[in-house]
């Protein structure tokens, strides 16, 4: 499988490097500015096996094809993550406000 999504983007002389191992997962969702859970929902996969997969030496089955999908899809302009940075909750706790005393 992984051949064809490479074999298809050679076709078409798009320059992506596909991320290959768990660490290069991570940069790489990290460098679009989006959470674990955003890339498991996008993909279509539970955010536990995103986790397993950063944690991987090397990517494998369904998530390298779905990165390597994701990221042409993304590449060519076929996915906006527009609408995805701007409805999600900020981390952490809520700032506290100041009381008028």
């Amino acid at each position: 499988m992984r051949e064809i999504a490479l074999h298809m983007d050679h076709e078409l002389g798009d320059p992506l490097k596909y991320p290959q191992t768990g660490k290069e997962l991570i940069a790489w969702r990290k460098a679009l500015g989006l959470r674990q859970g955003e890339i498991a929902r996008l993909l279509g996969v539970h955010l536990n096996t995103i986790v397993r997969a950063e944690r991987r030496r090397r990517l494998k089955g369904q998530v390298l094809l779905g990165v390597q999908l994701l990221q042409h899809q993304i590449f060519h302009g076929e996915i906006d993550l527009s609408p995805i940075l701007k409805k999600r909750r900020p981390l952490g706790r809520p700032k506290k406000t100041r009381r008028e005393k």
